[in-house]
């Protein structure tokens, strides 16, 4: 059985519960890769932040959303609402 959703989604419940904690994250999250034992692939695709790359994950739909929240301007430069616009306007 592949736990790496499990650990994905621990990491995610746990930041989101404990502000501290994701403000560290934001700032470097490598210590928190390194608590949560993620493998290379999980980094990156973590680091992607994209609703995509969380599918890929296998990270429960409403996890998505909060990770998606409390990174949103280390992941994609912005908001993620204004990110989801601003490619909706492109179109």
């Amino acid at each position: 059985m592949n736990r790496a959703p499990y650990r994905v989604q621990k990491m995610i419940q746990d930041l989101n519960r404990d502000p501290k904690a994701a403000e560290a994250f934001r700032a470097d999250p490598e210590p928190t890769f390194d608590t949560y034992k993620l493998e290379p692939k999980e980094r990156i695709l973590i680091r992607d932040g994209s609703m995509q790359a969380l599918c890929e994950l296998g990270v429960q739909s409403n996890l998505q959303m909060k990770f998606r929240f409390f990174t949103g301007q280390l992941m994609g430069g912005g908001p993620p609402l204004a990110n989801y616009l601003d490619r909706l306007l492109r179109y």
